[in-house]
């Protein structure tokens, strides 16, 4: 992550002690087409079920400029406070290129997934760590732990504010040019930091987020698709190289199918679509626990 080193706090937050396996909530159709192409697709997060996707890390971002500078904190402080606040209200703070996402879950049987992404024919993928670690790193994108706590949210974004602030006081008399240019650093910041900050209600969720950030990849590159708001536009991210061996050994990639008047129906098909990763014998398939509604 950008300037992780730097960052403490978001260090702590976003990279605990990971998760042995990560899972996808998605579809049967979606589920064989992961399968066949090795690759997820990642969506805009506008286009998904958050509407505050990025724009909380922002309210918070504008509250702790406006709540500053302390009384005789300098002039430098309290124009880049200005400056901040005036950017975030006016709305033109979050805005850039398109990042692109993938998100996943440490927990791999949630009646509230399943509710939210998975109803009758919902399955789950669960993958591997360090297979996802390992192919993020080798493609350019981040995986790091969703936040969801508010003192965590204000702890994270304020150590963000303080770095920019620290950086510029080192000038004793920062003209103007310079504190735009420092508060448009913040805020380049924060557009990816603020894509792992969400709505406290989405806790059950226990995402982790596989993303590019600032990618403006060229059209060939991207995918496309309908959706309940019209065209959605995705980006491929590569799971398993075509070579791939398979998993022989735990632990491996797997499939809990969702909530279904007749549990295990699919148990045979799913297992053999899975064996095309896994090879034969090692396909690990379950029925979920939660109940049909």
């Amino acid at each position: 992550m950008r300037n992780i080193e730097l960052l403490p706090v978001a260090a702590r937050l976003l990279y605990p002690e990971p998760p042995p396996m990560l899972y996808h909530y998605t579809n049967a159709a979606s589920l064989i087409s992961i399968i066949d192409s090795r690759h997820f697709w990642a969506g805009l997060p506008v286009q998904m079920n958050d509407a505050e996707e990025q724009i909380r890390a922002f309210h918070w971002l504008g509250t702790i400029a406006r709540d500053r500078p302390p009384a005789g904190a300098g002039a430098a402080a309290e124009s880049f406070a200005a400056r901040v606040a005036a950017e975030v209200y006016a709305g033109r703070a979050h805005e850039g290129s398109a990042p692109y996402l993938v998100s996943l879950s440490a927990d791999g049987d949630s009646l509230s997934q399943w509710r939210a992404y998975g109803s009758r024919g919902g399955v789950c993928l669960g993958l591997p760590f360090e297979l996802v670690r390992t192919a993020a790193e080798g493609q350019g994108w981040y995986l790091a732990k969703c936040v969801y706590d508010e003192d965590d949210m204000h702890l994270m974004v304020s150590e963000l504010y303080e770095r920019h602030l620290g950086l510029l006081g080192a000038r004793s008399e920062p003209s103007p040019e310079q504190i735009e240019e420092r508060a448009r650093l913040l805020f380049d910041e924060l557009r990816l930091y603020g894509l792992f900050i969400k709505n406290p209600s989405f806790h059950a969720e226990n995402e982790w987020r596989l993303l590019k950030f600032d990618a403006d990849p060229p059209g060939p590159e991207l995918r496309f698709a309908p959706g309940p708001d019209g065209v959605r536009v995705f980006l491929p991210f590569r799971l398993l190289p075509d070579e791939h061996a398979g998993f022989p050994e735990q632990p491996r990639p797997s499939v809990h199918i969702g909530p279904s008047p007749l549990p295990g129906i699919s148990e045979y098909a799913t297992t053999r679509l899975l064996e095309r990763w896994t090879g034969a014998g090692n396909a690990d398939v379950w029925t979920t626990r939660s109940s049909f509604r």
